[in-house]
């Protein structure tokens, strides 16, 4: 083989590569132009604050309405808790006006346990708890007893509401007034004993 042959062989072979190259080249699409504009700003979110603020004002939310509640409770008027003889004088007031509604037996028990009631209360005696001849019995017994000097009124009183309620004794108006009249008189004069 001659060197002018391979020669042209050799620009053959560049020729064809050129080709080859100048073809793909054409073939491939071109790059498209990159026209977007910048990117947006990426924001990088700021930590948690911490809740130690919320919590601190709950609380103290709760300390002043707990202190107004207090100091509300503090300032609203006490009930007023009635003496003995101003409850014993109610209930006779409120005995007298149904007096003529309810039965003898009914009339007697309530005027007795109002008095009853009122001696439990102003002198801290057990009356509600004994019968009428266990009350009395003791009352004779101890002389030192505020209710001594009362005795012979209230055993009258009693015996006559023991009468209408255990012997079905029948109260007249003029009976049962008398029986008000007889407790109010009771609870009047020994309010101002002084108590035990």
């Amino acid at each position: 083989m001659s060197f002018s042959r391979f020669k042209h062989h050799w620009i053959l072979c560049a020729l064809w590569v050129a080709v080859c190259t100048v073809t793909l080249h054409a073939q491939a699409p071109a790059p498209a132009e990159d026209i977007r504009g910048p990117k947006p700003l990426v924001e990088i979110p700021a930590p948690e604050k911490s809740p130690l603020p919320l919590y601190g004002s709950m609380a103290a939310c709760v300390v002043l309405l707990a202190l107004a509640a207090w100091l509300w409770k503090k300032r609203s008027p006490k009930p007023l808790v009635k003496a003995p003889r101003e409850v014993a004088l109610a209930s006779l007031i409120e005995l007298e006006s149904t007096r003529d509604k309810i039965a003898a037996e009914a009339f007697a028990n309530r005027a007795a346990q109002t008095v009853r009631q009122y001696i439990s209360d102003h002198f801290h005696l057990t009356a509600p708890r004994l019968t009428t001849e266990e009350f009395l019995h003791a009352l004779a017994k101890d002389s030192t007893s505020p209710l001594h000097a009362e005795s012979d009124h209230l055993r009258t009183f009693m015996k006559s509401c023991d009468l209408a309620k255990f012997a079905g004794l029948h109260l007249n108006e003029n009976q049962r007034i008398e029986l008000i009249d007889a407790a109010r008189t009771f609870v009047r004069a020994t309010s101002r004993v002084p108590t035990p």
